[in-house]
């Protein structure tokens, strides 16, 4: 079959890029020819972007303003650097489409060169992120829809955005999501089932993902890997440096510009980041599904952004594999050891699970063609 893979496209985020890579991956293996949209739906300005804004607009001093400006064009040097690695990786790995669409596309004569789509995974249905419209449910088309580890990232939808969420759901074959309490949303918001499957980077094979490393660089010393698309609390910053120094153990910073050369690197500087520690904390689902991949001890920390709390994706996680022990907690002293022969006896388990779920929901669809 041709199929088209919905999903947020971005040139910025180390899981955004792998989870796409890695489900182009498994529905090739199955047999299909898979291309994925290229969506740039982008309804408003980044909010570093509106506070840049908002501070040269003449209201501070103008030392200050021109301060910041250099600061962005510092930021914005490196930034592009890093965008370039990003399609770099993508145009070596992913089918992406040679058109794009946005929330102002009215054209999808597209649609007639695909048998079905497949939308997912990542946080796909977050209303929060501005990148979220009708098109994430593939609206624009009649044609048969799998949801594959879509993910609502949040745990409740408000009232204005039921009445999308219920036309997009309603529209799809058959609905897998990444978290348990997605499950509930989708019955809440269109009286429909939906299947807990893994991330599709859980299905492909450790030796796959470390063949993606092999022109990467062997670290001589040892090190922990931070990654954290949140503020570290003081408290959890002063945490992890202590246990870094008490170990005589280096701190690599993957996500964060003050670590340039990282921050520039693509995603498989991601992986052989993770690949090669010794211990990983973080506040990201993708960098501890690396670490179970890799096999290494890791803490998952809170976030502590404002709005909707996006645990519920790293908690179904690690329920799984029995990791929720994995949080950190400055009351608790956290056992780093973990039975990775338990954990793997899991993942091929739930992988077994979850490949089923697909093959079957691609039959039901070949059968309706």
């Amino acid at each position: 079959m041709k199929i088209a893979i919905v999903t947020i496209v971005g040139y910025q985020n180390y899981g955004n890029r792998l989870q796409n890579y890695a489900l182009q991956r498994v529905l090739e293996s199955m047999g299909n020819e898979v291309t994925t949209i290229k969506n740039l739906t982008n309804v408003q300005n980044s909010l570093p972007q509106r506070i840049f804004d908002s501070l040269t607009t003449g209201t501070f001093l103008k030392k200050m303003t021109d301060r910041i400006k250099l600061e962005k064009k510092n930021n914005d040097e490196i930034d592009g650097i890093r965008e370039s690695n990003f399609k770099n990786f993508t145009d070596r790995y992913i089918h992406e489409t040679s058109f794009t669409i946005d929330e102002t596309t009215l054209d999808f004569n597209f649609d007639r060169d695909f048998d079905c789509y497949v939308i997912g995974s990542d946080q796909v249905w977050n209303y929060d992120f501005s990148s979220f419209s009708a098109l994430d449910f593939a609206s624009f088309s009649e044609k048969p829809k799998i949801s594959y580890a879509a993910s609502f990232g949040v745990e409740n939808i408000p009232s204005k955005y039921h009445e999308l969420y219920r036309r997009g759901l309603k529209g799809i074959t058959t609905i897998s999501v990444r978290e348990r309490s997605g499950v509930q949303l989708v019955s809440q918001l269109a009286d429909r089932s939906a299947t807990v499957v893994l991330d599709p980077t859980l299905l492909i094979d450790r030796k796959d993902w470390e063949s993606l490393t092999i022109s990467q660089p062997n670290y001589a010393y040892k090190y922990i890997a931070l990654y954290f698309l949140d503020n570290l609390q003081p408290d959890d910053r002063a945490y992890i440096q202590d246990f870094a120094r008490e170990r005589h153990l280096k701190i690599k910073r993957l996500g964060d510009r003050s670590d340039v050369k990282l921050w520039e690197s693509g995603p498989e500087s991601f992986l052989n980041v993770i690949r090669q520690a010794e211990f990983v904390f973080t506040d990201s689902f993708h960098a501890c599904v690396f670490s179970i991949i890799f096999e290494k001890k890791f803490e998952v920390f809170h976030r502590n952004n404002i709005g909707p709390s996006m645990d519920s994706r790293l908690d179904t996680l690690l329920d799984d594999f029995d990791l929720l022990s994995r949080w950190h907690d400055v009351n608790t002293n956290v056992d780093h050891r973990i039975d990775y022969g338990k954990v793997n006896l899991s993942l091929m388990r739930e992988k077994k699970m979850s490949l089923k779920f697909l093959r079957s929901s691609l039959n039901k669809v070949e059968k309706m063609m």
